[in-house]
């Protein structure tokens, strides 16, 4: 069995808060994308155990997002119908802010529930998930949701982004998610403009497309702007994030950091020439080697990724 996991972007993110436990509690919009994407090669094995091989050396075989869901499925009562050795293939950049290693863990999840003799519930799944990391729940989705506390409460929304292009940058750098936050609490009292910028009383469409709507299409939300709480803590040490920001910008794109970083991406509406699009993701693949351009869809069907 093959299976594919894409990954995820931040449309915006407010820190809201820090919990006494350490935690940041925010809220944001995830979107999920199609590319990058990981693959994970299940082979069964006889005994009840999870093993994971890859090439990076930077993943734990041992103790890794995979190995973690496949406890937390068990510890909750699900019962897989055998062991595991998965083989995992990493596209996704680590320490980018795409939640590669969340998509992957609930896109296992997803398949041992499929194939468990005794499966758990909606609820009891999106325990497992939030057991593995704060992203996880997320990815359990099929479409843009917005996120909020330290990842549990997610309402999905009908964002249609038809007719929009993104250019998603990860450059050859990996952006500790401890480390931006700490580093966030340090620069806290410096940083200027913190609204919450995710929700408007108004009827106005800032952006002639970013609306965010829920099951049932009625507006909750616009997206003023993609502001990220993080970008100025994150870009002080890493310049070059802010240098690709500032690219993307001048070329017609709104531009934003998406979670802690590394990844900065930009959005194209259909007044920006495609030439000009091009020209610009043609520059940013001269410097930065994982430049991917992609359509945004007006519905998710992230399951068949």
């Amino acid at each position: 069995m093959l299976l594919r996991s894409g990954c995820k972007i931040n449309l915006g993110l407010t820190v809201t808060g820090r919990r006494d436990d350490g935690y940041h509690e925010l809220d944001s919009l995830f979107v999920p994308l199609p590319l990058p994407a990981d693959t994970l090669a299940l082979r069964a094995l006889d005994e009840n155990v999870c093993r994971v091989r890859c090439a990076r050396a930077d993943i734990d075989p041992e103790r890794n997002t995979l190995t973690r869901a496949y406890a937390a499925f068990r510890e909750l009562g699900g019962a897989p119908p055998h062991g595991l050795e998965i083989t995992l293939t990493k596209r996704v950049p680590s320490g980018a802010g795409l939640g590669g290693g969340s998509a992957n863990a609930a896109a296992l999840l997803r398949w041992l529930n499929a194939h468990a003799a005794a499966p758990l519930t909606r609820e009891a799944l999106a325990a497992a998930a939030l057991r593995v990391g704060a992203d996880v729940p997320f990815f359990l989705h099929d479409g843009p949701c917005r996120v909020r506390g330290i990842g549990e409460k997610i309402t999905p929304c009908a964002l249609d982004l038809s007719g929009l292009r993104l250019a998603l940058v990860c450059p050859d750098v990996a952006v500790s998610t401890p480390w931006a936050y700490a580093r966030y609490d340090a620069l806290r009292e410096n940083i200027k403009n913190q609204k919450k910028l995710l929700t408007s009383n108004g009827d106005e469409d800032y952006t002639g497309h970013l609306i965010v709507r829920d099951e049932k299409h009625k507006k909750i939300a616009s997206i003023p702007s993609l502001y990220n709480s993080l970008e100025e803590a994150v870009f002080d040490a890493y310049p070059q994030l802010a240098t690709i920001k500032r690219q993307l910008q001048d070329a017609g794109a709104r531009a934003a950091m998406s979670g802690s970083g590394s990844s900065v991406f930009g959005i194209f509406d259909g007044t920006c020439p495609e030439k000009e699009v091009l020209a610009c993701v043609a520059a940013l693949r001269k410097r930065w080697s994982r430049v991917f351009l992609q359509s945004l869809p007006s519905r998710w069907d992230v399951a068949k990724w």
